[in-house]
């Protein structure tokens, strides 16, 4: 399915939208999981004050940005868990890593100690999904809906295409998951990949 919803017609959403949206429809959410796959390697988020500062070279800045931020995570998280729901991520790493995925493991770390179930694959395992072209982000909220998140040339996101056919869904949920079973937990990723490394440089 992963393979396949480039092909399909769903609704598609600009930034606001596709955001006001998807918080409606967190914020009833009870009993259920948000899988999220992530792809590509290079992203910009220029509202992200840690991304920037970590772009431009001030990593420790970043760095301290990153953990400013615990606190609230840790509030939506548990919230999330009084509901029934977790976040479930698979993302994808090649290397050598980007600027960006670099910067993003260092995020996605704090948020699996806050209580996202994150984990990371290469793209071996997804090599016979990707004859036709490379996978897009695609985020899957519960029962209820399938979003393709959709960015510009320079990885900035633009909104998202909604598919609200629950065997969208289902198919979508349970790829996202066979990958996330197969894959490696973030802790252990980092702290070889990416903790190690740095640990050598220093």
């Amino acid at each position: 399915m992963l393979d396949t919803i480039d092909g399909l017609s769903g609704e598609r959403l600009a930034l606001d939208p596709y955001q006001e949206d998807f918080d409606a429809r967190l914020s009833s959410l009870e009993n259920t999981d948000i899988w999220k796959f992530e792809r590509q390697q290079d992203f910009h988020q220029p509202e992200s004050a840690s991304w920037m500062a970590f772009r431009e070279g001030r990593r420790d800045e970043s760095l301290r940005l990153l953990e400013s931020n615990r606190s609230s995570l840790q509030k939506d998280f548990a919230e999330l868990a009084r509901s029934g729901c977790r976040i479930r991520r698979v993302r994808v790493a090649e290397k050598p890593m980007t600027i960006y995925l670099l910067w993003e493991l260092h995020s996605l770390r704090v948020r699996a100690q806050c209580g996202e179930d994150v984990r990371v694959v290469s793209a071996g395992p997804i090599a016979a999904l990707e004859r036709g072209g490379r996978l897009p982000e695609v985020l899957n909220v519960g029962d209820q809906v399938t979003y393709k998140i959709l960015y510009d040339p320079q990885g900035v996101l633009q909104g998202g295409e909604r598919f609200t056919d629950p065997s969208i869904t289902t198919r979508c949920r349970a790829q996202i998951a066979a990958l996330h079973q197969d894959a490696e937990p973030l802790e252990e990723f980092f702290g070889r990949e990416v903790g190690g490394a740095e640990a050598t440089r220093a």
